[in-house]
């Protein structure tokens, strides 16, 4: 049992951190009721990581906005003609988290407030240790320009915890899962 609660908190640790936090902002004077078509912006420079420089990243990343484009009802033409101009950017960065996970809870039986019960006052002693883990965080932002103006009027971002050693289907999946969340509300109403 000693064992099982420290391996339940570096689980749900694990997978807490594996969420995925998406953010978007927007130019509240823009119309976006007349943008009907798109085109992709000229890809920005190289970022200096292989595994993000891949050709299959800019591959997969461009499908996952088609799709969802498409599915939105935007159709696809030149620059020339476009109503707006898309593109994005990857990025990783190395981050630290600092946890402190209880080895062993030993509660306070005598405890007869509820209130008490589970709370550090009704544990008699706690046994702690602290851990320092390195973790790869990516970031993809989309964005969105006015074609005519080239002036910026939507931007989101998406930020999780990468793997380099995931399949190609799992990143897959990353990306269009948070392609389609940066997209959900666009264009804003």
């Amino acid at each position: 049992m000693k064992l099982l609660i420290p391996v339940l908190a570096l689980t749900l640790f694990t997978v807490s951190c594996s969420t995925m936090t998406v953010s978007y902002r927007h130019d509240e004077t823009e119309d976006f009721s007349r943008f009907l078509t798109y085109a992709w912006m000229p890809k920005s420079t190289v970022s200096g990581n292989i595994a993000i420089d891949e050709p299959t990243v800019d591959r997969r990343v461009k499908r996952s906005v088609e799709e969802q484009l498409h599915f939105k009802g935007f159709r696809k033409t030149d620059a020339a003609e476009a109503d707006f101009l898309i593109g994005y950017q990857v990025a990783a960065d190395t981050h630290l988290s600092a946890n402190d996970v209880a080895t062993n809870y030993d509660f306070n039986l005598n405890a007869t407030d509820p209130e008490l019960i589970g709370s550090e006052e009704g544990i008699s002693s706690a046994d702690t240790f602290s851990y320092i883990r390195s973790y790869e965080q990516g970031t993809l932002v989309l964005n969105v320009a006015d074609a005519k103006s080239k002036e910026l009027v939507w931007w989101s971002s998406a930020q999780a915890e990468i793997h380099a050693g995931d399949s190609a289907e799992v990143r897959k999946k990353r990306i269009n899962k948070a392609v389609a969340r940066m997209l959900k509300d666009f264009p804003p109403k």
